[in-house]
């Protein structure tokens, strides 16, 4: 009887090992594969800075050696700090596009530019670093609140944090909080709400104070007036920064300088809002279904 329980242990423990040995060896096998995205010979190491001018040159893009192009002759300029929004049905290349700028990708043709500089010139410390991203689904760390917002900072400054939670309406969520900016995030934000999440993420871009901000479909999970006060913060915050905006939502882009809509991989229209409802292309068919969306909600 004295034996069963240590043998039972015993086993569990020889287990664990079996399970933390295979685990390790997919670990080192991801570690062992090659970057694909690093700096090159083009970098030019006295790049410390960027303005947000941006450029697209017939820029062509494919996940794949096989795969078909995603994208497909993208000229576009984006002025040092305008606000442009991208729009288009699922599956157009929206998240592709704006993935271009920071490197997460290179293109297969053409090329990206950021102050006249192509962005393979740019250092990626400097890319990473002066560029924020919301992507659409935010990755949270178990950590605390502070930590997740500040995670791009070299130092933790509370001030920076606490600014950046005010301007992404998050604050008074942490203020909620048990342990307010120290609370422990589930893993992968799981405790949170998913416009939690996406505030959160937010919060964490503006904290570097970035000179570009991309936001992709970042207030997917928000309520339409918390988005309007975030944008209203946003506005102020981005002046003579260049901001990104990728939304299915009319209301969220409609204020941009310019407003792309991409279909096939292609920009197949471009100007404000009044433009392309004057138009009646694409936007415009977007636009009048959210209105009808809208006026049925207030029915019901």
């Amino acid at each position: 009887g004295l034996l069963i329980w240590p043998m039972i242990a015993f086993g569990w423990v020889i287990n664990l090992v079996q399970q933390g040995e295979a685990s390790m060896k997919r670990l080192n096998k991801i570690f062992a594969e090659p970057y694909e995205i690093e700096d090159t010979k083009l970098t030019d190491r006295s790049i410390k800075e960027i303005e947000g001018k941006i450029e697209f040159k017939n820029v062509a893009f494919r996940y794949g050696e096989h795969q078909p192009d995603i994208l497909k002759g993208i000229n576009l300029t984006i002025p040092k700090g305008s606000t442009i929004a991208v729009m288009g049905y699922t599956g157009t290349g929206k998240t592709s596009l704006v993935n271009l700028i920071p490197r997460l990708y290179d293109c297969t043709a053409g090329e990206v530019l950021i102050d006249g500089n192509n962005v393979k010139s740019i250092p990626l410390d400097v890319l990473r670093t002066k560029i924020g991203i919301v992507q659409q689904e935010p990755f949270l760390f178990s950590d605390t609140v502070k930590n997740n917002i500040g995670y791009g900072l070299k130092e933790i400054d509370d001030k920076r944090i606490y600014t950046a939670s005010a301007i992404a309406q998050f604050d008074k969520d942490v203020d909620q909080f048990p342990e307010k900016y120290d609370t422990i995030v589930g893993e992968r934000g799981i405790t949170f709400s998913g416009g939690q999440k996406q505030r959160c993420s937010l919060a964490r871009a503006l904290v570097i104070d970035p000179k570009i901000i991309i936001l992709d479909d970042s207030f997917s999970a928000v309520d339409t007036r918390t988005e309007e006060e975030i944008l209203q913060n946003l506005k102020r915050f981005m002046h003579g920064r260049t901001s990104i905006i990728i939304s299915h939502r009319i209301s969220t882009v409609k204020d941009a300088d310019q407003i792309i809509v991409l279909s096939g991989g292609k920009i197949a229209e471009q100007g404000t809002h009044e433009e392309l409802i004057t138009l009646g292309g694409i936007y415009a068919d977007l636009h009048y279904k959210q209105l009808l969306e809208e006026e049925l909600k207030e029915l019901n």
